[in-house]
């Protein structure tokens, strides 16, 4: 910046104008700020830092009324809708710019720590577990009428067998008269022996190995497919949601507010009013997946446990919001329809991600 350009942010109660009229309109400037377009007097040359902090200012959220707004709407539910409702705007950020921040870090830190691979692997993990690839070639084979006639009249043989013992306890009508042979206690395969129909064995359900213990067959080909088959539509599904996220939660906005209005029609609030107040919420709620998700990464915090804090925090912020914002609520109708959209938001999210299931059989169907 020229040395003879004045400072612009001192700390100066009248800063003095680099020029006197708007490089933008040409009006006549009475301020820093052009009463006809709205231009700041700027030096016509700024530093590189300046410009990268004057597009971070315009794009995103990168000023300390951010970290106002944020406090206030964390540590005060409803307070900044009846500001923004009262006329308040120029103290706090617009809702759908403080949404899009919020969307903007959450997404930022989901795909710097590699949040889509950890979700495609979370049914990889699963589906690659034996006991539920052992599931799921039993609940075939029950499926399947002639083979469960099969079943029921085939000679029964006593077999030892070396398989977690939760396989044969969750199928206790093909698998019966069992004895644990050694207990590992989770330091390795429980040893036993059970009767089981001599079928299960021709068809190398069960396959021996060298030791002569009994295993379930892991190839065979019919579970491969089917796993194979939910992993890819896991994969699409996650893609998806990494790909449309953000406009997917900003989507729930309006519908929000539609839930909202509906408990409330008594209430003279005009629907720009409660969309307003959709908005705030939604921009808690991607707080709280932002602390959530970040709990996640750097705790030993079960995913039972976060999803309960994130189920409670939601619906207690919601209902205290209620209170303050629709001034006839008592807290017990706070309470009832603060727990009534909540589940009506649940069922929106299950109807997005149905939809989302269906669109990714159809994406899968053409590569199976």
């Amino acid at each position: 910046m020229d040395k003879n350009t004045p400072n612009l942010h001192s700390n100066s109660t009248h800063p003095q104008l680099p020029y006197k009229n708007c490089l933008n309109c040409g009006a006549e400037l009475k301020g820093m700020y052009c009463h006809n377009c709205g231009q700041m007097a700027t030096s016509k040359t700024p530093t590189v830092k300046e410009f990268i902090l004057e597009y971070l200012n315009n794009a995103f959220i990168w000023d300390t009324k951010f970290f106002h707004t944020l406090w206030n709407l964390i540590r005060r539910p409803g307070y900044l809708t009846n500001e923004y409702l009262a006329g308040k705007f120029v103290s706090q950020e617009h809702p759908l710019k403080l949404n899009m921040f919020l969307l903007f870090v959450f997404v930022t830190i989901f795909v710097f720590f590699s949040g889509t691979e950890r979700m495609a692997n979370s049914v990889l993990d699963y589906t690659t577990d034996e006991r539920v690839y052992v599931g799921f070639q039993i609940n075939n084979l029950q499926k399947n009428p002639e083979y469960a006639e099969k079943l029921k009249t085939s000679p029964r043989d006593t077999i030892q067998l070396q398989e977690p013992l939760v396989l044969a306890e969750s199928s206790s009508e093909i698998i019966t008269a069992l004895e644990i042979f050694e207990d590992t206690k989770g330091k390795g395969e429980d040893k036993w022996t059970a009767i089981i129909p001599r079928v299960l064995i021709t068809d190398e359900i069960f396959v021996p190995d060298n030791n002569g213990w009994y295993h379930f067959n892991k190839k065979s080909e019919f579970v491969s497919n089917d796993l194979d088959l939910i992993n890819s539509i896991w994969k699409e599904m996650v893609n998806m949601l990494t790909n449309y996220f953000p406009m997917l939660v900003l989507f729930t906005a309006p519908i929000l507010s539609m839930a909202v209005r509906l408990v409330h029609r008594k209430n003279r609030f005009s629907r720009i009013n409660h969309f307003i107040f959709s908005l705030h919420y939604t921009a808690f709620l991607e707080f709280l997946m932002i602390c959530i998700y970040v709990m996640h990464l750097t705790m030993a915090t079960s995913m039972q446990m976060l999803n309960r804090i994130m189920i409670i925090g939601s619906c207690l912020y919601l209902t205290i919001a209620f209170r303050r914002v629709y001034a006839n609520n008592t807290w017990i109708k706070s309470i009832f329809k603060a727990l009534l959209v909540s589940l009506i938001y649940m069922f929106i999210g299950l109807c997005i991600l149905s939809t989302i299931f269906l669109v990714a059989i159809f994406v899968i169907a053409d590569v199976f």
